[in-house]
C-alpha cells in the first residue's frame, strides 16, 4: 500500500507515523513529572496529538471509503489538542485557569459544539469538501470551508494565549529563555505550512499541527528537560537558583543568583561544593543562613533545596531567599535574648518559689500553656494539658460551675484569688490550692487602649494549700475545743467568784472580786480569737460603705455597756471608705479598749476627717495610755517573748485593718492614748 502513495506519499504517512509515536513514546516520560497538573496536561498534550497524528497517517493509507470519517475524527482529536495545551499551560506557569469551573464548563460546550459541527459535515458540508486526487499522490484532497477557518481562527488565538502564559514564565524565571522560547515556538511552526500549503501545490493542503507537538516534546522531555524543570521551580518560589543533576553537578543557574554569587560564572559542570563552598556549607549549618556583601552592606540568603526528578534522573535545585529583614531582626533579638536571660531565670525562680505550677487559658477555658511543675502537682505533663478543657483537672460538675464563677470577673478585667479550690490529679484524688488570676491582653493593642475586648485568655499562679489547709484546720480544732472548754470552766469560777463575793467581806471580798475580774478578761480573750479565727481570710471584697453608721451603731452599743462612759462623735453625715462590714469589729475592739481603760470616768471622743488621701477615724481617750508593748502589737504585729499584749483584741484590730487596706497609728500622752485608723477612700 506505500508503494502505492509513491515517494512523497510514503515521506508524509512517515512524518505523521512518526510524531504520533513520538508523542506515545513521551508520554511514559511525561508521567514522571512531579506537578499532577502538569504531568495530567502534558500526557493530554502528549496523547491527543500523537492520536490526530496518528489518524492523518491512517487517513493515506486507508482505502477511499475509510478517508472522510478518518479525517472528522481526527479533526475532533486534534481541537482536543488545544485544549490540552492551554491547560498543560495553564499549570506549567503557575495559574489556576485549568481549575476554574466556569472555564471548563465553558470550554467543554465551545469543544462539543464545535466537535458537532465536524461530526455532521457529510449533511451541511460547511466545514469542508473532500475529493479524491492523484497529484502529488494518491490522497484525500481537503477543501476547507468558512467553518473551518472559524474554528481554526479560535484554535490560532487560543494555541497563542498558552504561547503567552510560557513566553512571560521563560522571561521571568531569570535563566536565558532563548532555549526554551524557541521549543515553544515549534508549536506554532507548523502554521506556517498550513498557510504556505493555501497557495502552492508543492504542499498538501493538510494540518501540520502534529508535527510541532511531536518536536516540542522531544526537546522538553529529552534535550532540555532539566532547564524546563528549573525554570518553572524558580518562577513559583524564589528567582535564586541553581540547578544540580543528580551527580550534585551545576548543570544551570538563574541570572539573579549569579549577581549574588558571582563565582557561578563559567561553573557549569563543577560541583556546588568546589564552585560556591559558602552554599554547601550553609545548607549543612542549622540554621542554613548564607551571608553575602551587596553594596557594601550584608545581606542574609536562607538556602534550601528541592529533590525533583524526570525519567530516570534525579536533580536538585537550591534556592536561596533573600531573608535579610527577618534575620537582621534575629539577630537583634538574640543579642536582646543575652541581656533579658537573668531577668526571664528570675522570673521562673519566683514562679517556682511562690507557686505550685502556672498555667493559662483562652476565652473558651482551653489550657494553652502549663508549667513543667504541674506534672509533679497533678501527674499531668504540660503536653497533655495543652488543648484540653480546664474542666479536665476539676473533680466534679459543681466545681466546673464554681471555676466559670470565679472566671468570669477575670474577663470582665478584674483580678481573682480564690483559696482552697479543689484540683483532681490524673490519678483521680483531689487537692486543695490557692489560685491567683489575671488577665492576658492582646499584645499587639496598647496598654493605654486595652478593654476587655483585648482578653485573649487568662494566666493562673496555683499554689498548693494542703498543708495550710491541714494547719488551719488543725488549729481551728484547738481553737474550738479551748474556746468550749475555756467558757465552761471560767463560767464555773466566775459563779463560785460572785458566790465568795457575797459572803465575804473586806479583804477576802476583794480577792473574789479579782478572780472573778480575771476570770471575765480570760472569757473575753476567748471571743476574741474566735473573731481572729472567722478573719484569718486577710483579703476580703472591698467595697464603698459610709462608715458613720457603723461607727454610730457602735457607739450606741458602748453606751449601753459602759453607761458611766461620756463619749462624743464629731463627723460629717456620710463618709463613704473603700472597706468592709468587718471593719465594725475593728472599732468596737478600739471604743471598748478606750472605755475600759480610759479615766475616772472615761472620756472617748471619735473624730472622723476626710482628705485627699483617704479616711481617718481617730479615738482617744483619757485614760494612762497604751504600755510601750501594746503599742508595738497595733504597729508591728510582732510578738515575742520579750514584747506581747495582754490580750488578744489588740492583734484582732491590727489584722482587721490592714487586710482592709488600713492603717494604725497610735499616739499616747500624759491625757491620754488616741488610736488612728487611715482608710482608702472610694474611687
Amino acid at each position: 500500500m506505500l508503494h502505492d502513495l509513491g515517494i512523497v506519499g510514503q515521506i508524509y504517512t512517515g512524518v505523521f507515523a512518526l510524531s504520533g509515536i513520538v508523542c506515545f513514546a513521551a508520554i511514559g516520560r511525561a508521567r514522571t513529572f512531579q506537578d499532577p497538573d502538569v504531568r495530567r496536561g502534558l500526557v493530554g498534550l502528549l496523547a491527543t496529538s500523537g492520536g490526530w497524528a496518528l489518524l492523518r497517517a491512517a487517513g493515506f493509507l486507508l482505502p477511499d471509503p475509510f478517508r472522510v470519517p478518518a479525517y472528522i475524527v481526527g479533526l475532533a482529536v486534534g481541537f482536543a489538542t488545544v485544549w490540552a495545551w492551554l491547560y498543560f499551560c495553564s499549570a506549567y506557569s503557575g495559574r489556576t485557569y485549568h481549575r476554574n469551573a466556569s472555564l471548563r464548563r465553558a470550554s467543554a460546550a465551545v469543544f462539543l459544539t464545535v466537535v458537532a459541527v465536524k461530526a455532521t459535515n457529510p449533511i451541511h458540508g460547511a466545514y469542508f469538501t473532500a475529493t479524491e486526487v492523484s497529484t502529488p499522490f494518491v490522497h484525500l484532497a481537503v477543501e476547507h470551508n468558512v467553518l473551518h477557518w472559524t474554528a481554526t481562527g479560535l484554535s490560532y488565538v487560543l494555541s497563542a494565549v498558552g504561547l503567552f502564559m510560557i513566553f512571560q514564565l521563560f522571561f521571568e524565571s531569570g535563566y536565558d529563555p532563548r532555549p526554551l522560547s524557541a521549543l515553544s515556538a515549534l508549536i506554532g511552526l507548523p502554521v506556517v505550512f498550513d498557510i504556505v500549503a493555501q497557495f502552492t501545490p508543492l504542499l498538501i493542503n493538510i494540518i501540520y499541527a502534529p508535527v510541532g507537538v511531536a518536536v516540542f516534546a522531544v526537546g522538553v522531555l529529552f534535550v532540555f528537560e532539566r532547564r524546563f524543570l528549573a525554570v518553572q521551580r524558580a518562577s513559583f518560589g524564589d528567582d535564586l537558583s541553581i540547578y544540580l543533576d543528580e551527580r550534585g553537578r551545576i548543570r544551570d543557574y538563574s541570572a539573579s543568583v549569579a549577581e549574588v554569587l558571582p563565582e557561578l560564572d563559567e561553573s557549569t559542570g563543577d560541583r556546588l561544593s568546589e564552585a560556591v563552598p559558602a552554599v554547601a556549607e550553609a545548607l549543612e549549618s542549622d540554621d542554613q543562613i548564607l551571608e553575602r556583601e551587596r553594596d557594601g552592606d550584608p545581606r542574609y540568603y536562607f538556602v534550601s533545596t528541592s529533590t525533583t526528578t524526570l525519567g530516570d534522573a534525579g536533580a536538585q535545585i537550591v534556592l536561596l531567599s533573600d531573608v535579610t529583614q527577618t534575620e537582621r531582626q534575629r539577630r537583634q533579638l538574640a543579642e536582646r535574648e543575652a541581656e533579658v536571660n537573668e531577668q526571664n531565670e528570675l522570673y521562673r525562680g519566683v514562679i517556682d518559689v511562690s507557686f505550685g505550677f502556672v498555667f493559662r487559658i483562652d476565652r473558651q477555658g482551653r489550657f494553652t500553656f502549663a508549667s513543667p511543675s504541674v506534672e509533679e502537682f497533678l501527674g499531668y505533663s504540660p503536653a497533655e494539658l495543652e488543648g484540653q478543657p480546664v474542666s479536665v483537672t476539676l473533680p466534679n460538675d459543681a466545681t466546673v460551675e464554681r471555676a466559670w464563677t470565679e472566671i468570669e470577673p477575670i474577663f470582665d478585667g478584674e483580678r481573682n484569688t480564690v483559696r482552697d479550690f479543689p484540683l483532681e490529679t490524673k490519678a483521680g484524688t483531689t487537692v486543695f490550692t490557692d489560685v491567683r488570676g489575671v488577665p492576658i491582653y492582646d499584645g499587639n493593642v496598647p496598654a493605654a487602649e486595652r478593654t476587655t475586648d483585648d482578653i485573649v485568655g487568662i494566666q493562673f499562679m496555683v499554689r498548693d494549700a494542703t498543708n495550710r489547709r491541714e494547719r488551719e484546720g488543725l488549729i481551728s480544732v484547738i481553737n474550738r475545743v479551748l474556746r468550749h472548754n475555756m467558757r465552761n470552766k471560767m463560767g464555773i469560777i466566775t459563779g463560785y467568784a460572785e458566790m465568795l463575793e457575797g459572803r465575804l467581806s473586806g479583804e477576802d471580798a476583794e480577792k473574789a472580786t479579782k478572780i472573778r475580774d480575771t476570770a471575765d478578761q480570760l472569757l473575753d480573750l476567748t471571743e476574741s480569737a474566735q473573731r481572729i479565727e472567722e478573719y484569718r481570710e486577710l483579703s476580703p471584697e472591698l467595697e464603698p460603705i459610709d462608715v458613720v453608721p457603723l461607727i454610730e451603731d457602735t457607739v450606741s452599743e458602748l453606751r449601753m455597756q459602759y453607761p458611766e462612759a461620756s463619749v462624743t462623735v464629731d463627723a460629717p453625715d456620710a463618709v463613704v471608705a473603700e472597706t468592709h462590714e468587718r471593719l465594725q469589729t475593728a472599732l468596737w475592739e478600739v471604743v471598748e479598749n478606750a472605755a475600759k481603760h480610759g479615766g475616772d470616768p472615761p472620756v472617748v471622743e471619735i473624730d472622723v476627717t476626710v482628705t485627699e488621701a483617704g479616711v481617718t477615724i481617730a479615738v482617744r481617750d483619757n485614760g494612762p495610755g497604751l504600755p510601750e508593748a501594746e503599742r508595738d502589737v497595733l504597729q508591728s504585729s510582732v510578738e515575742t517573748p520579750l514584747v506581747h499584749g495582754e490580750g488578744l483584741g489588740l492583734w484582732l484590730i491590727h489584722w482587721i485593718v490592714t487586710s482592709l487596706d488600713g492603717e494604725l497609728e497610735t499616739t499616747a500622752g500624759d491625757e491620754g492614748t488616741t488610736v488612728a485608723i487611715r482608710l482608702p477612700k472610694a474611687s
